[in-house]
């Protein structure tokens, strides 16, 4: 597989327009440099970033890692050599909404034959292949450091470049013990783990993983969540919402449809758990719509609405061009032309280009002014239930959207891990990279005055320090926190 990357990036090298024939020899510094500067022009073009006045470090970062990134690019020699590069400054940027996926990578990585699984805030030993090293043990330090700072100072600055926020911790943890190329790292000699409250060092013994098997075995200790939505029943008027995905495709679209027609039939319920575990984000829409079913329209926008703040677009030929070629599009699936969601947006197509003409760099988006704006007094909720909220650590976007507003219930209780977080930088597009190896998405917009903080994530009341995705552990144990009363989040 490296072969044919190699053989595809040379011939990429002949097109660009500063390539010399030597470069031929070493085609991955050239091509380094070029998809750098591509990465660098895109959001310089297209992100609220370079041009928003309230964040002086974004702007810093694009030039600053920049520089340090040519430094790097110019010793590439491989393309372990390339991604590192891209993908550490992709991470200084600290966002969530800006990444890249890599299209190619290499078969094989090294490990120590375990798994760690980050749950209740301890690294646990999830998969192990030694056998002095037993599964649920709490792996404490290798080399003499903690495993916080080896998250911290060995992977983060390739994945996300701010470590302190609990869910990267979370995300990071099964990388501790692999070394692959795009997070290289030591391999560490030793580790202490503890056994029944027992510490002790064991050594490590490193060897090649094939990448498949490895991420198969991940799989099986950290099964992925099943992205299907439904309404079950779980006791006399309780009910147990999942809500896995604000994303649908196809079918799904008609699914989620659906479940928000359902909802109004759960008026008289005196539980709703809406389980949101394996949702990363997506429309926000759906959220909101769920929420007004079950608790009504007026009210929801009334709680909405405590939130003063509003998002600006970057205006751009591109991202003008991303609205007409795919947002436009893809809600003509979901929606009729003549509804407000599908208005709103063509409305947005329109005043761009006649942003863009003025030359203007930032235009508002006026979806949410009909919420801000809402006539004043008090809306009654059409629905008593209690509203209990489920989440998982990669809880982000649209998921913090709808959490916003579940957390704003009266009496809403907050259980599972902490979720995610976000920068008041939305709404991601993709981009291909000159050489083909790896995408690129960008945020178009930007919140201003949101209530929640800038990379702020929600704490649940009520921590479960189990495995997450185990339905089987989780549900008894929600129900059971409930059923004893369960704090309230606020």
């Amino acid at each position: 597989m490296l072969k044919k990357v190699l053989l595809a990036s040379v011939f990429a090298l002949a097109a660009l327009p500063h390539a010399h024939a030597a470069d031929t020899a070493n085609p991955w510094s050239a091509l380094a440099q070029a998809d750098l500067d591509f990465v660098q022009q895109s959001i310089r073009d297209n992100h609220p970033g370079p041009v928003d006045k309230e964040n002086a470090y974004f702007k810093a970062w694009l030039e600053r890692g920049y520089a340090e990134a040519s430094a790097q690019a110019a010793q590439a020699r491989s393309l372990g050599d390339v991604q590192k590069m891209l993908a550490r400054y992709i991470a200084g940027f600290a966002d969530g909404h800006m990444a890249l996926s890599f299209y190619h990578q290499s078969r094989s990585m090294r490990w120590a034959n375990m798994i760690v699984l980050r749950q209740g805030g301890r690294y646990r030993v999830a998969h192990s292949g030694q056998a002095d090293v037993p599964v649920n043990a709490e792996l404490l330090s290798c080399d003499g450091r903690a495993i916080d700072a080896i998250v911290k100072e060995d992977l983060a600055p390739a994945f996300l470049n701010n470590p302190e926020l609990d869910w990267i911790k979370t995300e990071l943890a099964p990388l501790v013990l692999l070394n692959e190329e795009e997070h290289p790292h030591a391999e560490y000699a030793a580790c202490r783990i503890a056994v029944d409250g027992q510490a002790r060092s064991v050594a490590l013994q490193w060897s090649d993983v094939a990448r498949n098997i490895f991420y198969d075995q991940l799989d099986r200790v950290r099964p992925m969540m099943d992205k299907k939505s439904s309404i079950t029943q779980v006791g006399p008027k309780q009910y147990w919402v999942r809500l896995p995905q604000f994303q649908p495709k196809a079918a799904e679209i008609e699914e989620l449809k659906e479940l928000t027609k359902q909802m109004a039939g759960l008026r008289d319920a005196e539980l709703v758990v809406f389980d949101t575990r394996g949702n990363n984000g997506g429309n926000s829409a759906w959220g909101n719509d769920i929420l007004a079913a079950l608790y009504g329209e007026a009210y929801i926008n009334q709680l909405r609405s405590r939130d003063h703040g509003y998002a600006e677009w970057r205006v751009s030929a591109g991202n003008l061009e991303h609205i007409r070629q795919r947002i436009l599009p893809m809600l003509r699936k979901q929606y009729e032309e003549t509804s407000p969601a599908y208005r709103v947006w063509a409305g947005m197509a329109q005043r761009m280009q006649t942003a863009l003409e003025q030359g203007q760099p930032f235009l508002r988006q006026r979806d949410e002014d009909d919420v801000l704006n809402a006539p004043g007094g008090q809306a009654a909720p059409l629905s008593q239930a209690r509203a209990a909220l489920v989440t998982k650590s990669g809880c982000a976007s649209a998921c913090l959207d709808f959490a916003d507003v579940v957390l704003a219930l009266p009496d809403a209780v907050h259980l599972g891990e902490t979720t995610g977080a976000d920068t008041v930088y939305m709404e991601v597009r993709p981009l291909v990279l000159p050489s083909g190896l790896a995408r690129l998405v960008l945020a178009q917009k930007v919140y201003r005055d949101r209530l929640r903080a800038h990379n702020a994530a929600y704490v649940p009341s009520l921590p479960f320090d189990g495995p997450i995705q185990d339905d089987a552990r989780l549900k008894p144990w929600v129900l059971e926190q409930l059923k004893a009363g369960g704090k309230a989040s606020k």
